[in-house]
């Protein structure tokens, strides 16, 4: 994008992706809001119907200092590039999508006795849900690894510098991730006249 400034030559400096931006203010914000427990995927919190938001704001939250600096680190390294594909109105859907994705599965996991597939949250699961997701994109660009690998690394990653969240809900992320990939979500995916 070209963009005039106040010296007169055209200039072609990048904006920043919208979508992707706001949301590590958001994420940060909550931080130090000290919201993250509050937004914690708690399945005997979803009892109470006013408490339906929680299989969708769990991954705004964050307990653990790790967890949110490798949320706000991944933003930036893949996020950016991933709403510069997608569009911001499609990454925000996408990211929603799998958001909500991975709480009803971990919500279905632990109602079935799965212990500590719930009760956490973050934005991990759903960065590693993107990347499963989106993995068919980026076969076309020439990387060191193979795209499909890329998320399993970052599976392991995650599970090494940070506690929050657990194995499990980052897995269901990893698996809703890949039931997108699957065409699962196609039914829910904008159309363009939308």
């Amino acid at each position: 994008m070209r963009t005039r400034d106040s010296s007169g030559p055209l200039s072609s400096a990048p904006a920043l992706p919208l979508a992707s931006s706001v949301l590590m203010v958001l994420l940060s914000s909550l931080w130090l809001l000290g919201a993250g427990p509050s937004l914690t995927l708690a399945p005997e919190s979803l009892l109470d119907p006013w408490q339906v938001h929680r299989l969708l704001t769990h991954a705004l939250g964050h307990t653990a200092l790790p967890g949110l600096l490798l949320s706000l680190l991944l933003l930036p390294a893949v996020g950016w590039r991933q709403e510069c594909r997608l569009g911001t109105l499609r990454f925000l859907h996408t990211s929603a999508l799998l958001a909500l994705a991975t709480g009803l599965l971990a919500v279905l996991l632990a109602s079935l006795g799965v212990s500590g597939a719930a009760g956490g949250c973050g934005y991990m699961p759903v960065h590693l849900a993107m990347l499963a997701g989106q993995g068919h994109y980026l076969e076309r660009s020439r990387g060191v690894l193979p795209s499909w690998l890329l998320p399993w690394l970052l599976l392991a990653l995650t599970l090494l510098l940070s506690s929050e969240p657990s194995f499990l809900q980052l897995l269901c992320g990893l698996l809703a991730g890949l039931a997108y990939a699957a065409g699962a979500f196609q039914w829910l995916e904008l159309s363009e006249q939308r």
